[in-house]
């Protein structure tokens, strides 16, 4: 992050993990970027100004002319090179009297310049980060690089040096070579795989996917990375699995150590990378498994039981943390067998009996309740 402590306005509002922290921000990026602030007072009027502008992007304004956008852009960009930081969005500097429009349309006009130019990068950066990852193992290790393709529409599972398995879906491609060398693992992905990585933590398993990093010792989990879509995501079954944008500024920290850093996922969480917005939401699968052994099932079979018993009865059985106020739910009973529901079916049902609501925020349950009438 240091780095950042020299960036101008201008330079945050085009910085990629800046925008991905503005525009979807998650527990580990919203810690790590306010205790930068709070080390960083000086850059704190910058950076509230670039937030500004970022989440403007955001604006639904009614269409403005071509010559007016230009018009307006022309002199916006005028006034950033001469005073070399943005106008307050509390005032605004007077426009002339034939292009006065509102601050908001004036912040569209800002809008449509830096997407416009937004967006040419990341397909630039894309393509470029495309042809680095896929070509350069071919081009560097032509003789020891395998690829695998699989043409048909069921599934085919390859087995790499090391013992993993890759199982392909239909006209999913992988790249690896022949024997993993040095400290590191790495395959490269094209479309939609499922991944049983053998254990090995001096030598960390990379999977690199349409600009999205997964790092991982041993586990189990799926990817999806269709050239042809927006998005990548990232499904974990068992074990840890660490996610960051190839266009981390701190890439080469996170890939060079044997520890998980970046957005960690548990079993049932997965990512959704948007490649456009350069942004990450953690959220859960949509079907989760139970993840204890079989011999460890509960039986699901609840008579005047405590909610906040239940809860967390659920949470160990998914894997999932569910957060709650115990206090509260302590005192609302439940009397239900809830062995054949999914989990979704199991929160709906208790959440009825507890006159009590449920969302999924962040990978995690979150209940809303006030308490359960006497």
């Amino acid at each position: 992050m240091d780095r950042y402590k020299d960036f101008t306005v201008e330079d945050f509002v085009w910085d990629t993990f800046f925008r991905q922290w503005v525009l979807s921000p998650t527990r580990e990026t919203e810690d790590l970027w306010e205790e930068w602030i709070e080390n960083n007072a000086d850059a704190h009027e910058k950076v509230q100004q670039a937030k500004s502008i970022v989440l403007s992007l955001r604006l639904h304004e009614p269409e403005i002319s071509d010559p007016e956008i230009t018009h307006i852009v022309k002199q916006t960009v005028g006034r950033i090179n001469a005073s070399e930081q943005y106008p307050s969005f509390e005032e605004p500097a007077k426009q002339p009297k034939a292009y006065s429009f509102p601050w908001l349309r004036i912040a569209a006009s800002i809008a449509f310049l830096l997407i416009s130019g937004w967006i040419i990068y990341s397909l630039t950066t894309k393509k470029e980060s495309q042809k680095i990852t896929f070509a350069k193992a071919i081009q560097e290790h032509k003789d020891s690089v395998t690829e695998k393709w699989n043409p048909s529409m069921k599934p085919m599972t390859v087995v790499l040096e090391d013992g993993s398995k890759v199982t392909l879906s239909a006209n999913g491609r992988i790249r690896y070579a022949n024997k993993f060398v040095a400290a590191r693992r790495e395959v490269f992905l094209e479309g939609e795989a499922f991944f049983d990585v053998a254990k090995d933590s001096e030598r960390p398993f990379f999977v690199y996917s349409n600009g999205l990093v997964t790092k991982v010792l041993g586990t189990s989990f799926t990817i999806k990375a269709y050239g042809n879509s927006n998005e990548v995501t990232v499904e974990v079954k068992t074990g840890r699995v660490s996610v960051f944008a190839e266009s981390d500024p701190e890439l080469e920290q996170k890939t060079s150590g044997r520890e998980l850093q970046g957005i960690v996922l548990h079993p049932n969480q997965k990512i959704i990378y948007s490649r456009e917005e350069i942004r990450m939401v953690k959220t859960l699968v949509e079907k989760p498994e139970m993840v204890v052994p079989k011999a460890e099932i509960p039986q699901f079979e609840f008579e005047d039981t405590p909610a906040s018993e239940v809860f967390a009865t659920i949470g160990t059985a998914y894997g999932i943390e569910i957060l709650y106020d115990a206090e509260i739910l302590k005192d609302c009973p439940l009397t239900a067998t809830l062995d054949n529901q999914t989990l979704h079916e199991k929160l709906f049902i208790i959440c009825q009996a507890v006159e009590a609501s449920y969302e999924i925020l962040d990978g995690q349950i979150v209940i809303h309740s006030r308490g359960c009438k006497n």
